[in-house]
């Protein structure tokens, strides 16, 4: 490797070495009927190769002395959300401090964050054979404007979601449209009929990209866009690109005598640096999560300086994928996407960029969905022997016709988690002639950039938000909106993607996921280049926090407040 290469693999690292240097909740509902055979949720546990066992905090208990109202809870994000709209945005930079203004119809336990339980729908049943769910609304709230939430809303913010107008994005409609039959309201009641049994439905409504909007404001003021109104603990008070994001208590919250803080913000802290020196002279009260959360040798180095400091493994596995414009050369030959794949040393990906902390890059990192390790070890792409595999890279690259590589522009998004494994690819690139720069964008315009299919490659960010690898296919699946590679003509994965989700019986559902992971490491429509483990930091003073079961859930800070 040229020294220029060195520095650019390993300056991030150096940087970082620099900066370390210096610087009474709603009541819990009785269990909803469950659908016979319905697959039992997967427990959360990444596929490692070289990882380290973490140092996570166990789920924390209430405080035991009384919580106090007042105080701003302060938290960052790492970007600018594209914009207000949660249907429509997929990036924790607008779901994560967008969600303390909204309630779902089901939402994580705002304690403990570990199950689902009512939100604006105050109870929920299903039919025997797993095909119509029931939602009771609950009765007497109101949206920050004082007009009622209703059965109405919640229908028009499912079909929104489900099937959205021309012109509007949905999160879900990828998994919700093809599974839905009907949407009616029955009294105060909504009914959702499928055409096979659903099992992830709650993951689904209680994540923080389905919030319940005002239809009636929503079409006054014709997007969500710009503008927030809710039902949630906080009224919005201010949005500044650049600066932060900030709610202010709803004194007519729907549970009473919450929240007990007067207000928070969400600071946007681009640098790694800014953010680390923001929690250790205590202007965070938590680090923030996601890709806000601290890498381990932030982490490691907090410790030292200050043992009151809680930390939690993030309950969100995040990737970094490399993905490629399959519509158009050179990436639509199949034999370039193959050569990249081999090049790829995995296990440098896991020592450099997830520093020991990482987990084997695959389409499904979380047991028991997909190959298992040893099963990975015998795929193109994933020997030890790299040298070799280079060798064979090159040949295939001649094949294609690219004897001497060609230039590429990869495009990242401005946290560290997407344009230092840019830099990581250019390295790997190098190795089979490709000359590649990176170019890094707001995340505005890397999103519109993506699905206006205006680029030549991308590593995004996929992160594991639901226990069920369903969420995972977003990002690949044919005509879901965040799949940037372009592989829609691919009917046998688009088939099975769609046939997997109808299986009751959990063998035969696996079974299938793992065909539908050999179809992906034999297509390559992305290749996954790392998996890796971050950690929440949250100060002492901060009571009633709980990482729950996945990021994307349990922001709402109702039940925080700050012990000082």
């Amino acid at each position: 490797m040229n020294s220029r290469k060195a520095r650019l693999l390993f300056g991030w690292l150096a940087v970082l070495a620099l900066v370390l240097a210096s610087c009474a909740p709603a009541a819990t509902p009785a269990k909803p009927a469950s659908t016979p055979g319905e697959p039992a949720k997967a427990a959360v546990t990444p596929t490692s190769v070289g990882a380290k066992s973490g140092t996570p905090a166990p789920t924390p208990k209430p405080a035991a002395d009384a919580p106090r109202y007042s105080g701003v809870f302060t938290s960052s994000i790492t970007g600018n959300p594209p914009s207000l709209d949660a249907h429509q945005e997929s990036t924790t930079n607008l779901s994560v401090p967008l969600a303390a203004f909204y309630t779902n119809l089901v939402q994580a336990d705002p304690l403990t964050g570990d199950k689902w339980v009512p939100g604006l729908a105050e109870k929920w049943s299903t039919s025997a054979d797993g095909l119509t769910w029931i939602f009771d609304i609950r009765q007497g709230v109101k949206f920050h404007d004082g007009t009622p939430f209703s059965a109405d809303d919640a229908v028009f913010n499912l079909k929104r979601l489900t099937d959205p107008p021309k012109g509007i994005l949905s999160n879900m409609s990828f998994v919700l449209k093809p599974a839905v039959k009907s949407i009616e309201k029955q009294g105060n009641q909504v009914r959702v009929s499928f055409n096979h049994p659903f099992a992830i439905m709650l993951d689904i409504l209680g994540n923080n990209y389905c919030p319940m909007y005002s239809e009636k404001y929503l079409e006054k003021n014709n997007d969500m866009k710009t503008s927030v109104m809710g039902t949630g603990p906080f009224k919005f008070k201010n949005y500044t690109p650049g600066v932060g994001l900030e709610g202010v208590k709803n004194p007519d919250f729907w549970v009473k005598g919450r929240p007990y803080l007067d207000g928070f913000r969400f600071l946007i802290l681009r640098d790694g640096s800014t953010r680390l020196s923001a929690f250790r002279t205590g202007k965070l009260s938590i680090t923030g999560r996601t890709f806000a959360a601290l890498v381990p040798n932030e982490m490691e180095t907090v410790k030292k300086e200050n043992a009151q400091i809680q930390f939690h493994r993030s309950p969100t596995i995040i990737g970094s994928w490399f993905f490629m414009n399959i519509r158009k050369p050179p990436f639509k030959d199949l034999r370039v996407r193959q050569a990249i794949n081999l090049a790829l040393d995995r296990q440098a990906a896991i020592k450099v960029l997830a520093q020991g902390y990482g987990v084997i890059s695959k389409p499904f990192p979380v047991k028991p969905w997909g190959l298992t390790v040893e099963e990975l070890t015998k795929k193109p792409g994933y020997g030890q022997a790299k040298d070799q595999e280079v060798a064979q890279a090159k040949k295939m690259m001649q094949e294609a016709g690219y004897p001497d590589g060609f230039e590429l522009t990869i495009l990242a998004r401005q946290m560290w988690q997407s344009k230092d494994v840019a830099v990581f690819m250019t390295d790997q690139l190098a190795k089979i002639g490709i000359k590649a720069k990176v170019q890094t964008l707001e995340d505005a315009i890397f999103w519109d950039t993506g699905r206006k299919a205006g680029h030549e490659a991308m590593v995004y960010t996929p992160f594991w938000s639901f226990t069920d690898p369903q969420w995972m296919g977003r990002y690949w699946a044919p005509a879901s909106a965040l799949n940037f590679s372009g592989n829609d003509d691919d009917k046998e994965l688009a088939n099975m993607w769609s046939e997997q989700i109808k299986i009751v019986d959990v063998e035969k559902r696996r079974a299938l996921i793992r065909r539908v992971e050999e179809r992906l490491l034999d297509t390559l429509p992305g290749i996954s280049v790392v998996w890796y483990d971050a950690f929440i930091g949250v100060r002492p003073e901060v009571k009633n926090f709980a990482p729950g079961m996945q990021d994307s859930v349990g922001n709402t800070l109702e039940e925080i407040w700050l012990a000082k």
